[in-house]
């Protein structure tokens, strides 16, 4: 949900945030000055679509908040904006209440004249800054609008080995994200999240109730079915176990036989169009664009349908052993702690906001990671946990199949070849 920019620049802050304008929608952009900072936000509101409520920041208020908190009304709040808004001054960052929280956030505001900046747990919602003056925003690229950038050569190098830079660094020395469960406040990076503090009961109670809470809201939300088995089981939560209706979106990955098996009403997204230069402008880095490309196809399949709103099983494979090398070696604390904040969640964000979609996914949930990292590894070897919890909810075709992971065919058998394009096309480029 949304999109904002805050800076203590003396600047046109109003006009560059129409370079937003997709975050969110006509009529819902907010903009206000508070002290030396201005403040502009655009909302895609879902609890309340009134826009005295919806727009920010809100009158009463010097904090301006993206994302969804789906669990506010057990806190006492009418709805998120006011519980992340009441909750987001740095004294209260190690509040509780925060680690109990279902859903995704990134908070800016100010207090005692200075101006602060904090993400959830994992990113979901990324806030990049300026290491040169006081300016934060929810992209990199407006970021650059604010003065001039040099290129980080370690991001570039970084790119071209693995496909994607494991650390907070963008392609911009000037520009950095800030990282998972930190806090920016006077010139410094703090932490503020402890996994110790997140509360569980089992994993199967945890994860529908996590698919349930992304099911709310006042706009309707489909769901990727791709044939694997992540999204597998989000669909048959949603349908046979919650009793709900819901839109099956599959991308063309040669897995529609798996995804019938699942769901045989599919809205089917084809990759046609979409270039690699589209790709790179969309996701504004010149990282693996293999799963971009599919997204980019689902997000504007997605709008032509009227949706503002996807589930997905993105996460699963990071928390759950479900990649190739995770049968090799325990590679959990750098899938979720690198790929995931780093890559995988800045490109959901990105790409599906710039169509106005946002992206739910249950795997994410606080307290589902925490079962994750608390699981042991013999336990998350191909998933050997989510099959013993879910796997009644499942075809038995899908159970036992191998992974395929959502990627175009020049990634998937080539990446370095595509990554030396994605290089060249990003090097060309302003």
């Amino acid at each position: 949900m949304c999109g904002f920019i805050a800076t203590s620049q003396q600047v046109d802050l109003n006009s560059i945030l129409d370079h937003l304008h997709y975050r969110g929608l006509p009529g819902y952009k907010g903009y206000s000055k508070i002290g030396k900072y201005q403040f502009g936000h655009y909302s895609l509101p879902f609890v309340n679509l009134d826009k005295d409520a919806a727009i920010q920041p809100r009158a009463d208020s010097n904090v301006m908040f993206v994302g969804e908190i789906f669990n506010y009304a057990s806190f006492g709040f009418k709805d998120d904006i006011e519980c992340a808004i009441r909750s987001a001054v740095p004294q209260t960052l190690g509040d509780q209440n925060r680690h109990q929280f279902d859903g995704f956030w990134s908070v800016i505001g100010i207090m005692d004249g200075d101006i602060f900046a904090a993400a959830d747990y994992l990113s979901q919602k990324p806030i990049y800054y300026r290491t040169d003056m006081e300016a934060f925003a929810s992209e990199i690229d407006v970021l650059k609008l604010l003065g001039p950038v040099t290129r980080d050569q370690t991001f570039r190098s970084n790119t071209l080995k693995w496909g994607y830079s494991p650390d907070p660094r963008t392609p911009w020395n000037e520009i950095k994200q800030i990282p998972p469960g930190h806090i920016w406040y006077k010139k410094k990076l703090v932490n503020y999240w402890n996994w110790s503090e997140v509360k569980t009961t089992n994993l199967y109670d945890d994860l529908v109730t996590a698919v349930e809470n992304r099911l709310s809201g006042q706009r309707d939300v489909a769901v990727l079915v791709s044939g694997g088995l992540d999204s597998a089981i989000i669909y048959s939560v949603i349908k046979n176990v919650l009793g709900r209706d819901v839109t099956a979106i599959h991308v063309e990955n040669k897995e529609e036989e798996y995804a019938k098996l699942v769901c045989d009403d599919l809205v089917k997204v084809t990759l046609d169009n979409v270039t690699d230069i589209e790709a790179i402008i969309v996701h504004q880095t010149p990282v693996d664009l293999g799963s971009v490309k599919p997204q980019i196809a689902m997000a504007k399949k997605l709008r032509e349908l009227g949706f503002y709103a996807v589930m997905t099983g993105d996460g699963a494979d990071e928390l759950f052993g479900g990649y190739r090398r995770a049968k090799e070696y325990d590679s959990q604390h750098s899938d979720v702690f690198c790929e995931l904040p780093y890559y995988h969640l800045p490109r959901l964000d990105r790409t599906m906001m710039r169509y106005t979609i946002e992206t739910r996914s249950p795997f994410l949930s606080a307290p589902v990671v925490k079962h994750a990292l608390d699981t042991p590894y013999e336990q998350r070897i191909d998933k050997k946990i989510l099959k013993e919890t879910f796997g009644h909810l499942v075809p038995e075709a899908i159970l036992t199949r191998d992974k395929h992971p959502l990627k175009t065919e020049t990634i998937r058998t080539d990446p370095m070849v595509q990554r030396k394009i994605n290089d060249e096309i990003f090097q060309h480029m302003e």
